[in-house]
Formats: C-alpha cells, structure tokens, sequence
C-alpha cells in the first residue's frame, strides 16, 4: 500500500515537474525568438555577403536558426515557401502580402557596391505595430518562428528516462524495506495472534510481551498481556478448583465409606441372630445410631463446604464484634458449662463480613477447641491493629506437633494423637475456606504444652 502511495505521489511530482519544465521551456523559448530576429538578419546578411541570395541560402537559415522546440520558416517578398517548417506559416505575412506596407523611417534600399546589404533594424514595425514575434523580416523576404510544444515534449525524453528510472528505483528499494519495516513493527501483532491461536487450541501458558511504545500497538499489547494474565489466572484458578474437588470427593467417599460399613457390617449381626438377644440388640443399635450421626454430621459439613466453594457471592453486612463473641461463647458454655469460656474486645468495634459465614468460621474454631483442649480455658478475643481487624480464639490445651500445625487446615486431617475424639476433619478447612470468602487471613500458632492460637484476620 505505501509503495503504491509512494508510486502516485512520485506520478504527480513527474507531472508537475513536467509541467513546470515546459511552462518555463516556453517563456524560454519566446526570449529565444526575440532574440532570433536579430540573429536572423545578421546571418541573411553574412550569406548575403557571400554571394547567395535568399533562396539559396533559405536552408543554411532554417539550420542555423533551428533549436529545441522551435519552428522556423523561410519566405521570399512575395511569401513564397523557401525552406523550413512546411506548416508554419503565420496569418500577419498573408497581412503583408496583401498590402500592409513595412515601414521605419524610409523603406530598406537596394544594395549599392559601397553598401552591398542594407540591414532592417530591429525596431522595424508593421502597420504602426511592434514587430511580432512570430515573423522578422529580412532583406529579399521573411523568417517566420513559433515554439513548438511536439518538439518541446520530447526534447524532455531524456529528463523522463531519468526520472522513471529513478522512480522506479525508488519504489523498488520502498517495497523491500517497507516489507521489512513493516515485519519489525507489526512483529508485536504477529505474535499476539500466534498466543491468541494457541489460546484457542487450548494451551493458556500466559505469555507476556513487550510494548513498543505509547502508539496502538503498545496499547494493544497491554491489553493482550493483561486479558492473557487473566486468563490464566482463570484457569490456574480452575485447575486448583477441579483438583480440590477431586480430593474432595476421595475424602469425602472414604469419609463415609467407614460408617456405612460399621452399619452394613450390624445390619449382617442383627440378620444373623443378634436380634434375637435384646443385650447385644441394644449396643448394636446405640453404635449404630452414634455411626448415623456421624454421617449426618460429615453429610452436614460437606454440604456446608460446599456451599463455600460455590461461587455465590457473601452477604456483607457490618457485625458488632461484641455481640458476635458473645453468642460464641453463649454456645460453647452451653455445650460444657464447667469450662472456662470469655470474651474481649479491644480497639475495634465492627467489622465487614458476612455473619453467618463468619459465625461458622469462629465457632469452628472454638468447637476444635473444645474437643481438642479438654477442660482447658478458651478465651475469644477482637483487637484492632494497622488498621485491619483480628479476631483471636485460643486456648490453653495440649496443643499441636509442628506436622499437625502445618496440615490444620488441609481437608479431613485430624492429627496423629485424635484418639477416639469424634469428628470428620472439616472444621479448620471450613473455618479457613469462610474466612478467604471474606477477604481475610486465618493463621495458627501452636507447640506442644502451650495451647493453640487461631488468628482470624480481616
């Protein structure tokens, strides 16, 4: 596109050119004509001199006279073709011819031995009028001029080879390097469309490039970096998701799997005669019904976490701390009424959440605590600092081996030293999972023989 753009704008510049060389050609050539008069008598007369007379010497005129887009003619007193240009014959000689004497001063005199010619001067007019520029008159006749533009348009043939020659160079060498240039400059757009197919072939590697600069491009390749880091943030995001929920559901299968078969394997007892002795009929039934809680309680959970990992926003309203550990406690006294169990809060009166995830995530925490640390003092507590919002539960149990602390949080780890503590392993992975739904942090700071920490920060 710009060689044809380039190969126009070089046509016009031609034209032009062209034009301007014949316009000035032209006014050229009319001061050659002035200037040709007087070069016309004097080279009549010099053949005159020599002995010729106009006739003869018509010829060796025309040749003398003749120049790059001029016409010259030669015609006797009576306006007779000499020599020259047949078609050249200007209506102001037939004007002469008829009649229309040439005078200035006294007419031109015969030649004499002293004064063989007698030379028209250059002033001479014709009627009264200044001589024209297209006819002089010379002793014993008439030399006609006119500017001839045929012979002016090819008299510039050699300046048109040049220019087309140069022209044609010139989009040659534009073509290869405006080929090149354009590689370079478009190399950002090439390679954006090559990530974009492979995108679409499934392979979202984020690529990253380069802007070339503050122009389209460099706006462009922002917007492409930006759009591919999200991208594969996406499907970072969805590859993490799926895998969860693959374990989730092995854990969760061989979660379940343990009481259906302690209930498969009584369901066989009873069915084998068990039923029929009322001692042994009542412990199978209590155990049975202790394994259906905890498959309803591991069901419930599930159910919960669930719904956590859905991606249906949190309800955000604001939460009054103090009344939020309150009912914390309220419920955890409620379950073992001898412990120890408060509340504090310090330089923080509420907080943005979601309460009833938020709720969840705290009494988690506290359930682990009652469980994990028993007869042992929990104490909650809120405290305000560098601007963000803690909320603290601890307890002053056991608590945890360096491996428990690091795996607390992962789905249905329940530690080396759970004993016959009921419980499905879920309660820190909900805790945790609520708390990032609303933008916070968990943490857990634990060692053996100086309790458990839970930091819940917003």
């Amino acid at each position: 596109m710009y060689t044809v753009l380039l190969g126009i704008t070089i046509l016009l510049v031609i034209v032009a050119s062209g034009v301007a060389l014949v316009l000035q050609l032209t006014r050229f050539t009319g001061d050659v004509v002035i200037a040709k008069h007087e070069e016309a008598r004097i080279i009549t007369e010099q053949y005159r001199m020599e002995g010729m007379t106009l006739d003869q010497a018509a010829p060796e005129i025309v040749h003398a006279l003749s120049g790059i887009g001029l016409r010259v003619t030669v015609f006797d007193d009576n306006g007779n073709y000499l020599a020259g240009d047949k078609n050249l014959r200007p209506k102001i000689l037939d004007e002469v011819i008829a009649g229309d004497k040439l005078f200035y001063g006294s007419p031109p005199q015969a030649p004499t031995p002293d004064e063989p010619f007698s030379i028209v001067p250059a002033e001479r007019t014709f009627s009264g009028r200044p001589e024209p520029m297209q006819l002089t008159s010379v002793l014993g006749g008439y030399v006609a001029f006119e500017p001839s533009m045929p012979l002016l348009l090819v008299s510039l043939l050699p300046y048109w080879r040049v220019v087309v020659t140069i022209a044609f160079v010139a989009m040659l060498v534009s073509w290869f390097l405006g080929r090149f240039v354009a590689r370079q400059a478009l190399r950002p757009i090439i390679d954006i469309t090559d990530s974009l197919r492979a995108l679409a072939n499934g392979d979202f590697t984020q690529r990253r490039f380069m802007a070339p600069g503050g122009d389209e491009i460099g706006t462009l390749t922002i917007a492409y970096n930006d759009a591919a880091a999200s991208v594969a943030a996406a499907m970072s995001e969805r590859r993490e998701t799926e895998e969860r929920m693959r374990q989730f559901v092995a854990d969760a299968g061989h979660e379940l799997r343990t009481p259906l078969t302690v209930i498969g394997g009584y369901i066989d007892v009873l069915r084998r005669g068990a039923v029929a002795e009322p001692t042994i009929a009542r412990q199978i039934l209590g155990t049975m019904a202790i394994e259906k809680e905890h498959m309803r309680g591991l069901i419930d959970r599930l159910m919960r976490l669930a719904r956590l990992d859905s991606e249906t926003p949190p309800h955000v309203e604001t939460i009054d701390l103090a009344d939020l550990l309150r009912d914390q406690c309220e419920a955890a006294r409620r379950l073992d009424e001898q412990r120890q169990i408060d509340y504090s809060v310090d330089g923080v009166s509420s907080v943005q959440a979601d309460r009833a995830e938020l709720s969840e995530a705290i009494w988690n925490v506290v359930e682990n605590a009652l469980k994990y640390a028993p007869d042992a003092p929990v104490h909650l507590r809120a405290q305000g600092r560098n601007g963000r919002t803690e909320i603290l539960v601890s307890d002053e149990g056991p608590g945890m081996t360096e491996s428990e602390r690091i795996h607390a949080f992962e789905r249905f780890y329940r530690g080396d030293q759970r004993g016959e503590i009921a419980g499905s392993g879920l309660g820190l992975a909900i805790a945790k999972r609520a708390v990032e739904r609303a933008g916070g942090t968990i943490a857990l700071e634990s060692a053996p023989d100086r309790g458990t920490t839970v930091t819940i920060t917003l």
